[in-house]
This record gives structure tokens, sequence and C-alpha cells, in this order.
């Protein structure tokens, strides 16, 4: 198909897709396709990407190779004291995220997919979530999230409810976007609106999962005492569930508790979550409940994470001694475990140990490694006390290159 037909075939599907609608600002010529595959133009705007997806057969943006051009401009932060600089990556574009956020109950017109279309799609979603493809998820949210939003005000009923859980999931996912990148605000005006759209499935578990996600607020707040109350009451909420899902969610909340707890400078709460954790996860495989890894092994990981929290590294190494978390446990959970190993080495002085935990984290889910904070208080922290492990120094330099 030349450039000329495929422009004719965009232009036919926008007519097709949006009847009615006055489309003139979306129309296309062989121009603009040229410079579409050659990568010098802007993101196409939500018409045109449907379109293309219809004229090449696409189910979603990712599967066109489009990323947004729009991105923080290269260039590091400062030094540290340590004259360690932090990463200038590539920043995700939440632009796009936010516009769709504020169409949620206005969302632009286009087709929805059948509720199995549907759920794949989400269930594709939480899985780039898990193994922490960030720059993947950011381009794949945005339709999925005007779809649902189409759906959800359309759909009543047992339908609407199933939506609704479909659209929590993906909110999760953007939060997580959000969470990640540093942009708090937006995360707390996302879980906001997945909290409210979980009270819609009338699915406890659900519920209790959203509130889950809720807690990593107080992370960032300086409130983790009110942050643990929050999780133990949402804890007792769910706490008469018998089916699996929902044991699960109760026993994530103590389990995501207890980290609070810790941080709150509360350590027999702390160890009584971990204990009501670890008495429900005798009953639950390890496994994704909701989108949440509830089982022994996400119990074992809290309790590193803990141990660390509560300024003792030494507990940390104690509770990871021996121990590789196994396939089960998504790649993001293993990362984080690693890098939680490589705190407690770097705090005890075992450099090469530490180097070692953080190699394992970047094979476990490179993109969650390489802009999580700790990774890069670590590295400030081995800068100051070897400069002879090559690896160390090939680590920091993947550590604070920009992404391509």
């Amino acid at each position: 198909m030349s450039r000329a037909e495929l422009a004719d075939a965009i232009n036919t599907a926008l007519d097709r897709l949006y009847p009615g609608r006055s489309l003139t600002a979306h129309y296309v010529d062989h121009r603009w396709v040229g410079k579409l595959e050659r990568g010098e133009h802007r993101w196409p705007s939500h018409e045109r990407r449907a379109a293309l997806r219809q004229v090449l057969g696409a189910s979603t943006n990712a599967d066109l190779g489009l990323y947004s051009p729009r991105r923080t401009p290269p260039g590091s932060a400062a030094p540290d004291a340590t004259g360690y600089s932090l990463p200038a990556h590539r920043s995700v574009d939440f632009v796009e995220l936010r516009a769709c956020l504020d169409a949620f109950d206005v969302p632009p017109d286009g087709p929805v997919r059948h509720a199995d279309d549907l759920r794949a799609a989400v269930n594709h979603i939480v899985r780039l979530r898990l193994t922490s493809n960030y720059y993947q998820l950011a381009t794949v949210i945005p339709a999925l999230l005007d779809e649902l939003h189409r759906a959800q005000l359309t759909y009543t009923g047992a339908r609407h409810e199933s939506n609704a859980a479909l659209l929590t999931q993906v909110y999760r996912a953007a939060d997580a976007l959000a969470d990640k990148f540093g942009h708090y605000d937006l995360s707390a005006r996302i879980i906001t609106m997945m909290t409210s759209t979980a009270q819609d499935t009338s699915d406890p578990a659900i519920v209790a999962t959203a509130q889950y996600v809720r807690g990593e607020l107080f992370f960032h707040n300086g409130r983790p005492e009110l942050g643990r109350a929050l999780l133990e009451r949402a804890a007792a909420d769910v706490s008469s569930c018998t089916t699996r899902t929902g044991r699960a969610a109760y026993g994530a909340l103590h389990m995501r508790a207890a980290v609070l707890a810790g941080l709150a400078q509360r350590p027999s709460q702390a160890w009584a979550h971990l204990q009501e954790a670890s008495d429900h996860a005798r009953d639950v495989p390890e496994g994704e409940y909701h989108g949440t890894a509830f089982g022994p092994s996400s119990v074992r990981i809290h309790k590193v994470t803990f141990a660390l929290d509560s300024g003792d590294p030494d507990a940390a190494l104690s509770a990871a001694q021996g121990w590789i978390p196994p396939a089960t446990v998504p790649s993001e959970r293993r990362s984080h475990f690693y890098i939680d190993l490589a705190r407690a080495h770097a705090q005890t002085g075992s450099p090469a140990q530490a180097v070692d935990a953080l190699m394992h984290a970047r094979t476990a889910a490179p993109e969650h490694t390489r802009i999580h904070p700790h990774v890069h208080q670590v590295l400030a922290m081995l800068r100051l006390r070897t400069s002879t492990d090559n690896r160390l120094h090939e680590y920091m330099r993947w550590a604070t290159a920009p992404v391509g």
C-alpha cells in the first residue's frame, strides 16, 4: 500500500468510526504518513490512532509500534554529596493519561470491544505492570481507559459491575506509572478514582485490593500510622470472605500494614500484622489475586523490607539468608527483594554482595530497578566504599544513561 493509499484508507476509517462528526482537522495525507513512518510526527490524535488500528488490523496502540516523542529533555540532576548524579532517563508522557482521566465521564466516541476481548486486554495490562514494562504500559493505557470509560457509561447491571472490575485494574496500572515516576499528586487522583470504581463491583476482594493500593499514599505523605490503621480497617471488612481471593486480599492488607507499622516505629504491631499475613499465607498458594501477589514468598519478602525500614539490616539479611524467590513471584516483587538485599549488604559493609544483589534485581525487572530510588542510594554508598569492582562501574553507567 502506498502512502497515498494508506492516507485515503485512514480518512475512510475516520469517517466510518466517527459518523456525523466534523473530522477535517484529523484527515491526513501522504506527507503525514511519511512523517509517521520516519518517526518525525508527533503522537497521533486519539481519532487517528483508532483509524490506524482499524486499517492495520492492530488491537492496541502498542501493536502499531508508536511511542510519544514528548519527554523530559535529557540532562542529569546535580550530583549529590558523593559526586554521584541521579539518572536522566526518558520520562513517561503523562499528558494523554491526564486527558483520559479528565474525560472519564465524557470519553471520546469510539468502539467498545466484546467483554472477552476487553478482559484479555486488561489481563495484558496487568501482566505489563507486574513485569515492570512501564514504557509499553504508557502506550496502551490511554486508549483502553477511553474504551472502558465508554463502556462504563453504557453498561448496566452485571455488565457494569464486570466492567468496573476491569477499569479498577487499569486504574491500578496507571497509578503504578504515576507512582514509579514520582507523580504523587496524579497517583493520589488515580487511586481516588480506583477506590470509587471498586465500590461499583460489590466484590469485597476488589474493594479490599483498592484499599491495599491506597495504602501506598501513606509511604509518601509522612503518616504511616494512619495508613496502617486504614489497612487494618480494610482487612476487618474483608475478614469474613471465605474465597481464596478474599483470603489473599486479607493477608496482603496485613502484609502491607506491617511495613507501614515499621515505618511508624511500632515493631510490635508490625510483627502482629506479619504473623497474621503468615497465618493466611499457609492456606493460600503463592499467586496473583486481582493483580496482587500474595503467598508465603511475598510475606517473606515483606519481612525483609520491614526489617530494613525498622533500621535492622542484620535482621533483613537473616530473613533472606539462603533463599531465592521462586518464579511464581512476579518479577517486580522479586526485584524488590534483591534491591532490599543490596541495601542490607551495603549498610553492613559487604559491597561485593550488594553488587551481586543489584545484578539479580536488574535481571528480574530492569525498568523497575533502573528508576528505583533505593538502587541509586545503594550505588552512591558503594561508590564511596569501593573503586575496584568493574561490575559496579558498568552498573552505574547503565543506571544513569538516558533511555533511548
